[in-house]
């Protein structure tokens, strides 16, 4: 690439910027109310469905192997039956938790993103957007247990970090198309424009990538990340759930870390901001 291709690139993806900034109006405070609301009830509900599971776990008492010799056929029988059913009872309630998520996201993503890219909201378009997020969602759940499962020990993390920011790469742009065509094809689509034209979307997600750094520091340097901390941990006494141990403490500390870092001003005005900007850029990489 030369030198006039080179500034004409960097000419091309400041008009890109300037021209996303000019867009936001006062949608911005609505996408944020809505975007603590979504992050706010998904922790609800996971810590009431992890308060269930802890009771549940609380009312089981297994037995060591020697305690199975001495209960006899029948009571081991039995004991082994409670265990299955808390099994079913897990996985069960598990996948119902993930479609309450599913049609939860759907709902406030669907007018979240509708307010940032300007689409009239109607009822066939949170309709569509639901089952979107439902095939897009089983495809990438899928992906995380196979790595999970598969996948050797020692490569889990790195490809599920690999798969996250895949998934974030190629989540803001079917969002932003889906918005513009409102068809399902738009995963097609949203591969295929990935795929053809990564170049282009390189160095505005090195710039996003940068921006969430400096967000990230600025949080612990004003201290809203510690307020936003000690905010989730009292969401979490008010569901009454004990994550002081148990088989649900690390999934609560992880949940309430996550919630933390989402419900942070900074990261709440930044996610806003950033929406705005890729889907802007998408629309422009399209016209390339």
């Amino acid at each position: 690439m030369n030198t006039s291709k080179k500034l004409s690139f960097i000419k091309w993806n400041n008009a890109v910027l300037i021209s996303s900034i000019k867009k936001i109006n006062l949608n911005i405070i609505l996408i944020m109310v809505l975007d603590i609301a979504f992050y706010c009830s998904s922790a609800l509900i996971l810590f009431f469905w992890l308060k269930g599971i802890e009771a549940k776990t609380k009312s089981i008492t297994l037995p060591t192997p020697n305690d199975v010799i001495a209960l006899g056929y029948e009571r081991a029988l039995e004991v082994l039956s409670e265990a299955k059913a808390f099994f079913f009872l897990l996985i069960f309630s598990a996948v119902i938790v993930l479609l309450a998520l599913i049609f939860l996201a759907s709902i406030m993503k669907a007018i979240i993103w509708a307010k940032t890219t300007n689409t009239k909201l109607s009822f066939s378009l949170i309709s569509r957007f639901l089952v979107l997020n439902l095939i897009w969602t089983t495809f990438w759940t899928a992906i995380f247990l196979f790595i999970l499962i598969f996948v050797k020990p020692e490569l889990v993390q790195m490809l599920i970090i690999i798969a996250i920011i895949l998934w974030i790469y190629l989540t803001n742009t079917l969002y932003s198309i889906f918005m513009k065509e409102q068809k399902f094809n738009s995963v097609i689509s949203t591969i295929k424009l990935n795929a053809t034209k990564i170049h282009l979307f390189l160095l505005p997600y090195a710039l996003i990538f940068l921006t969430l750094f400096v967000i990230a520091s600025l949080g612990r340097l004003t201290r809203l990340d510690a307020l936003s901390f000690f905010v989730t941990t009292k969401l979490a006494d008010f569901v009454g759930l004990d994550y002081s141990f148990g088989l649900t403490k690390n999934l609560t500390i992880l949940i309430i870390a996550l919630l933390s870092i989402f419900v942070n001003p900074l990261f709440l005005l930044s996610a806003a901001l950033i929406r705005y900007y890729t889907s802007n850029l998408v629309l422009e990489i399209e016209k390339r």
